[in-house]
């Protein structure tokens, strides 16, 4: 990046990383394995508690999966965001953004 760069770095980082994560999301094994499967997981029903001979193991297999859940939630959230970053910071880095708010 140049040094003229609308960009700060810590924009600059950010750009880089969320080209890679996008980028990484548009290969085969994340769209036909690993997003299919962590869709699977994010679907699954909570523990039976039929399944469980205590109520304290219940409630920790219940816990466990609803800390699962939340965490492939945010990592699906999180790799389906960098492409609208990328545009983002994209269109910022080439001065394509018009700041409404700014004090002229």
């Amino acid at each position: 990046m140049s040094q003229d760069s609308k960009l700060s770095n810590q924009e600059q980082v950010a750009l880089k990383q969320s080209r890679q994560v996008w980028e990484m999301s548009q290969q085969a094994g994340w769209q036909e394995v690993l997003l299919p499967w962590l869709e699977d997981k994010l679907n699954q029903s909570f523990p039976d508690p039929a399944q469980f001979k205590s109520e304290g193991a219940f409630v920790y297999a219940a816990k466990v999966a609803s800390v699962y859940k939340k965490v492939v939630a945010e990592l699906l959230m999180y790799v389906s965001s960098s492409k609208e970053t990328v545009e983002h910071l994209t269109k910022k880095e080439k001065g394509e953004l018009v700041d409404k708010f700014a004090i002229k």
